[in-house]
């Protein structure tokens, strides 16, 4: 990373030896969110969760006490819920355009593919209106999409006050996350942003400089905090919930965890070329804020929709199970465990699910990173089931990722299972959580240098339904679509493989129906002996 960037880092520290910024002081409030998913509903039980009526009155509120605010919005605005499922992104956008000054494209901005993003942005899709909430992203060359290159710029430039103020956005560039076409458009974030930040400091004059970064906050920490000329890091993508910014190299980083359960009140100084943290408050959006009245009858309106649609029903109002505590998506800290409630309940769920449609698997695997939310004690609804697993579309259905019966070798297994556990330290997406497997693993241990081979991974705890795992031998494992292109793109080909055209939110809806009552915790299916050997 840092041999990519030398070159850009010393022009621009060199370029950036002056400062844009006037004596007077100003105090500058930035309200952000991001990877808010479409939740336009409050959500959990009694719905005592979020919902943009909630952050709308609370943007306000703020806004009517203070000068010199800007609300920010990291990207993600996309995916993550029946509303989104239904109206395809136009309605947050159109709430949100009264209410943000801008945002950040977010990987999941490009699910539908560029056209489907250019026809919510120009209203088409919607039969409406154009947005015109700026929407920002300095890492695409849409030099070939002029319709598109008229909604999204690579940065803006805002009077606020008396400061100049210039914000860029950049996202993050995983092929996984993107379709050839969009995969191809993506330019390195880290020189999109010097050279942005090069730009609004120097030839646009701003006083600060805030970069949407939908990166996540390894490369918000190691990667942005780099670069010179950003002032400011807004971060989103890892789903991060900073009780206070974090300051690595003078930039200052926020982030405001996910599903708008949070909004974020950054206080900055300026003054004579300095930026100075006066104050941060994270609020939870909850039964507490009151909601917007101006948006009651909008929201209701398209709730109604939802529930009409023959193809969702009654998702936010019919039971599908009760959930005796919390199912947690993450790990519990202390604990050697790395299988979690929420992910045995997933794995299970797609283990049994395909095997009782007649298909075979001997495991299941599922990632974190295809995990989006925990369920909450209490009353669990539809709505619930699919913020666990919202990710994909499907437009006939109007569901998410499809389910696969895959052939792989043990081998192949092994080494899917130590690229799991790679980059375990910066962050859990990669990890798996499994049914009718078990395997320990050590994370002290440096990671594998490629694909096939074994460092973390001790291949001898690796456990198919109790019996050790032969790595000539052949294994079905049940997967959704989107972990099979994962696993193919790094060169991890089945052998055979059968689409079983079961849906993987039916499949975890249909489960936790038939069980009832949801009592999952961790069971040690996945064990890193890190903390277990240390100190012996």
């Amino acid at each position: 990373m840092v041999s990519k960037l030398f070159k850009i880092f010393l022009l621009a520290a060199f370029c950036f030896s002056f400062s844009p910024f006037g004596s007077a002081q100003t105090t500058l409030t930035i309200l952000h969110t991001n990877d808010t998913h479409s939740a336009l509903f409050p959500f959990g039980p009694g719905e005592s969760y979020g919902g943009i009526a909630r952050m709308s009155a609370l943007i306000k509120e703020i806004k009517a006490k203070n000068q010199n605010v800007l609300a920010l919005n990291a990207g993600d605005v996309f995916v993550g819920s029946f509303e989104f499922n239904k109206y395809l992104g136009y309605p947050e956008l159109e709430i949100m355009q009264g209410l943000y000054d801008a945002m950040a494209l977010g990987n999941h901005e490009f699910d539908l593919g560029l056209d489907a993003l250019l026809g919510v942005l120009s209203g088409q899709l919607a039969g409406d209106s154009p947005i015109t909430l700026p929407v920002l992203c300095a890492n695409i060359n849409l030099s070939a999409h002029a319709a598109l290159q008229n909604f999204v710029k690579p940065f803006l430039v805002k009077q606020v006050g008396s400061v100049k103020i210039g914000v860029f956005g950049v996202v993050n560039t995983d092929p996984q996350n993107y379709a050839p076409d969009v995969a191809g458009l993506l330019l390195d974030p880290f020189q999109a942003a010097g050279e942005a930040a090069y730009q609004l400091k120097n030839a646009e004059g701003c006083a600060l400089v805030i970069c949407l970064s939908h990166l996540g906050t390894p490369s918000d920490i190691q990667g942005l905090s780099q670069v010179p000329g950003i002032d400011v890091i807004v971060g989103g993508h890892s789903h991060d919930v900073f009780d206070q910014p974090q300051v690595p190299g003078g930039k200052i980083i926020v982030q405001a965890g996910e599903f708008g359960l949070y909004l974020g009140e950054l206080k900055l100084k300026l003054n004579g070329g300095q930026v100075e943290l006066e104050k941060y408050t994270l609020h939870a959006i909850n039964e507490t804020v009151r909601r917007d009245p101006w948006l009651l009858l909008k929201l209701a309106i398209l709730r109604v929709g939802i529930a009409l649609d023959p193809r969702f029903g009654p998702v936010y109002t019919k039971g599908v199970a009760w959930a005796s505590k919390d199912l947690k998506k993450k790990w519990e800290q202390g604990s050697p465990n790395r299988d979690t409630p929420l992910g045995n309940l997933v794995a299970d769920a797609l283990k049994k699910g395909v095997k009782g449609e007649g298909f075979t698997a001997d495991i299941a695997l599922e990632a974190n990173g295809y995990m989006a939310y925990k369920i909450n004690k209490g009353r669990v609804v539809g709505n619930d089931v699919l913020r666990v697993v919202p990710y994909g579309y499907d437009p006939a259905s109007g569901l998410g990722f499809k389910i696969k019966s895959v052939l792989l070798a043990g081998a192949q297994i092994l080494a899917g299972l130590e690229y799991s556990v790679t980059y375990v330290e910066y962050t859990d997406e990669l990890s798996l959580q499994v049914s009718g497997l078990e395997f320990k693993y050590d994370s002290s241990k440096p990671p594998a240098g490629s694909i096939g081979q074994i460092s973390r991974l001790d291949p001898y705890s690796v456990k198919v339904n109790g019996q050790p795992l032969n790595p000539n031998g052949l294994y079905w494992v049940a997967l959704n679509e989107q972990l099979l292109n994962f696993l193919q793109a790094n060169g991890l080909v089945p052998f055979q493989v059968i689409d079983t055209g079961l849906f993987e939110y039916n499949l975890v809806r249909d489960y936790m129906d038939t069980l009832n009552i949801l009592d999952y915790s961790s069971e040690g299916r996945i064990v890193d002996t890190r903390g277990l050997t240390q100190g012996k």
